[in-house]
């Protein structure tokens, strides 16, 4: 599938099945596990079926690239539901925490970029993927003295399972199962949970949308709009130090009135649908959680590299699906997070020695894993009343 045979109307999210109670990580405390299926559908276009923990909700999310990697722009890349999944957890906690404290909030708005780069070459499998770096802006409208909102913000960076993740060093987990046979890495740690349902049998039939009153049609919409083409954009893709940079701007804003966030998401790259993405924290389940974007965002990701190296090296493999488990937690008032368990299924006439190597260089090529295997600095910066 390419840009000029993609369907116009292709839905990039929508609920599939309602869950019998909110992820405990998210109404309170608690540990869950979000389990993601996803599967290949284009040459960047991926879906996934994210379930929100056990008894949660189920969505169905699909993310792709924009023309810079020749991607069809239908739904939004890898690193925006990242953004907008840290977006999401972190003002849910903001209000959590200022509700502990007795305070009033009125208003409540975020700015977040996140930066990433990759050095080394990545057809010759020498590239390596960094986070280089969150900032976060913070507006808060409230009565409350600017060092109360100081404190109120540092509680809810501290309980964001979201930000732990940025903060801990995890080693995630792996297996492989190449034409219907698993082998376990030599070189990336195995998993030791046993082999889950292939996606594709297991969802021999495409998902479908399941209303129920309340739920939001549409938790992800393309814009119209477009990153513009600005040179200073265009320049800054490549850093001094030869590594090629990406830097994703996201803004949100809490409603009040619904409990609903809502944020868009755009890439530096000129010409970039820039995504909308509206999130559910209050355990009802009508739009996707943070840490759904954050769990899918991460199997995206490394879909995406795992794309770009079959197609450069001309590799006779193909539908590439996997299976991740995502788990997180809320413990005494902080924020957990923990590795991730990857399954990943491919066909195709390599052997076992070029399969592993594409397992292996799509994980350190992915910026996302490569995120959780490092400590990535956050800076973090509060307003109060419009003040500095």
């Amino acid at each position: 599938m390419n840009e000029h045979d993609a369907p116009v109307d292709f839905d990039p999210a929508f609920k599939v099945a309602a869950g019998r109670k909110g992820p405990a990580c998210i109404t309170g405390e608690g540990r869950d596990v979000l389990l993601v299926e996803a599967r290949q559908l284009g040459p960047h276009l991926k879906e996934a079926v994210v379930t929100e923990g056990e008894g949660g909700a189920v969505w169905r999310v699909a993310s792709d690239e924009g023309r810079h990697l020749h991607g069809t722009d239908l739904a939004p890349f890898p690193l925006g539901f990242f953004n907008a999944g840290l977006q999401s957890d972190l003002q849910q906690r903001i209000v959590a925490a200022a509700a502990r404290s007795g305070v009033a909030v009125s208003g409540l708005s975020l700015e977040l970029a996140t930066e990433y780069s990759l050095s080394g070459s990545f057809i010759a499998g020498t590239g390596e993927g960094y986070a280089e770096g969150v900032e976060v802006s913070v507006r808060l409208e409230t009565a409350a003295p600017r060092d109360v909102a100081d404190a109120i913000v540092a509680e809810a960076v501290s309980a964001s399972p979201a930000f732990a993740l940025l903060r801990t060093k995890l080693e995630n987990t792996f297996s492989l199962i190449c034409n219907g046979r698993r082998r376990d890495p030599s070189r990336l740690r195995a998993s030791a949970s046993p082999t889950p349902a292939d996606p594709f049998l297991k969802y021999s039939k495409a998902p479908v949308r399941f209303d129920e009153p309340g739920v939001v049609h549409d938790p992800i919409v393309r814009t119209g709009e477009a990153t513009p083409d600005d040179p200073a954009v265009a320049s800054s893709a490549k850093n001094a130090a030869g590594r090629v940079t990406w830097k994703v701007k996201g803004t949100g804003r809490r409603d009040f009135a619904t409990g609903l966030y809502h944020s868009r998401v755009a890439l530096n790259r000129a010409g970039n649908t820039i995504f909308a993405f509206t999130t559910d924290e209050t355990g009802a389940g009508r739009a996707p959680t943070g840490l759904t974007h954050l769990s899918a965002a991460i199997a995206f990701c490394y879909m995406t590299q795992l794309s770009r190296y079959i197609d450069g090296m001309k590799l006779a493999v193909n539908a590439v699906r996997l299976v991740q488990s995502s788990p997180w937690a809320v413990m005494n008032g902080r924020g957990i997070a923990s590795a991730c368990d990857t399954h990943l299924f491919m066909q195709g006439e390599a052997d076992d020695e070029t399969f592993e190597t594409l397992q292996r260089i799509a994980a350190a090529t992915c910026y996302l894993h490569r995120s959780m295997e490092t400590e990535t600095p956050v800076r973090i910066g509060v307003s109060v009343n419009g003040g500095a």
